[in-house]
């Protein structure tokens, strides 16, 4: 959805419209923008509003939508509503600001796989077989994807949206342009991943697809040649849960695909200090391939390392006590 296909009719649509301009410019992402402000744009008071203005009655009425919503996403819906009503006012327009809740803490502990978990899990995509042949599958795709995933904590959608002009196999590295923070990230190729996208590519370009070699195609497509879908890759990985042995909770408990990211930084950190690199090192060089705006963002990610491979402690000594007081 994008605001030049979506066609805004209340009173609030012009200012929608240029907010959603401005934040694009910024290179925000405007997908929970579009969301807040169609849940607006089709609520009876705002679409009969004489006054370009949002009063507490219509943040209330709005609020009693979101309030179904979990404490997370209220949250972020909460925010996007403050922040555009800091707009209206700024451009001149009374609006209601409403106070941002408390932060909701997440209650979910990260699945952190284990090595052989992780070699089960690629062996169980690379000996799935098609039960029947139809033009939509993925397959083709799905034993690198998981790879890329392991490999370099990428999240799902940037593996997605690489295209092949991202894919630079003479100098040997990956560039993630649909980020989180919107910053492009250059993800480094060793020989076995080269190998592994090479092996992918060769066999896809074999396909009669017109374009699947072509720089502004995707990297990633089922048989048709179309992007592949972030629910294909999550129905198949649950496939594979189950044939690892491997329990999924599911209703967001996991084990999920985003926890190969979790496991990418925690096995990181544990092979980068015990093959003698000093924990401070080490620390940046995660930090930087998951695309955190700091180090500190990482953290958690060094703590769950001492958490699933006690033995760090031995490896990093006194230095722990300056980087978390507590422990």
């Amino acid at each position: 959805m994008s605001n030049e296909s979506f066609c805004f009719t209340s009173p609030l649509g012009p200012l929608m419209d240029e907010y959603l301009n401005i934040k694009r410019h910024q290179n925000v992402g405007v997908r929970g923008i579009l969301t807040v402000f169609c849940e607006l744009d089709q609520m009876p008071s705002v679409r009969r509003m004489q006054k370009l203005a949002i009063t507490q009655d219509i943040y209330l009425e709005w609020l009693k939508n979101v309030n179904i919503c979990s404490e997370r996403t209220r949250y972020a819906k909460i925010l996007i509503f403050r922040q555009f009503s800091q707009f209206m006012c700024h451009m001149g327009y009374a609006s209601y600001i409403p106070l941002l809740p408390k932060r909701p803490k997440t209650s979910y502990i990260p699945h952190v796989y284990s090595e052989q978990e992780v070699k089960s899990l690629f062996n169980a995509i690379d000996n799935t077989l098609l039960q029947c042949r139809h033009n939509t599958t993925c397959l083709i795709g799905l034993p690198a994807i998981f790879r890329f995933l392991y490999y370099c904590g990428a999240r799902v959608g940037e593996v997605l949206a690489i295209r092949n002009s991202d894919v630079n196999m003479q100098e040997g590295f990956v560039i993630l342009k649909e980020t989180k923070n919107r910053k492009h990230r250059l993800i480094p190729l060793n020989g076995q991943m080269k190998e592994v996208l090479c092996t992918y590519m060769h066999y896809r370009d074999k396909m009669p697809l017109a374009s699947s070699a072509g720089p502004d195609s995707f990297l990633f497509v089922n048989h048709r040649g179309e992007q592949i879908s972030r629910t294909a890759v999550y129905t198949r990985f649950k496939k594979m849960l189950k044939t690892c042995g491997i329990t999924h909770v599911g209703h967001g408990e996991g084990p999920r695909v985003h926890d190969l990211r979790h496991t990418f930084a925690v096995h990181s950190v544990y092979h980068m200090v015990k093959s003698g690199m000093d924990v401070y090192t080490a620390w940046p060089v995660i930090s930087t391939l998951l695309g955190h705006h700091d180090i500190y963002s990482t953290e958690h990610y060094v703590r769950l390392a001492l958490e699933v491979y006690p033995d760090l402690y031995q490896a990093v000594g006194d230095k722990l006590s300056t980087i978390f007081p507590d422990i």
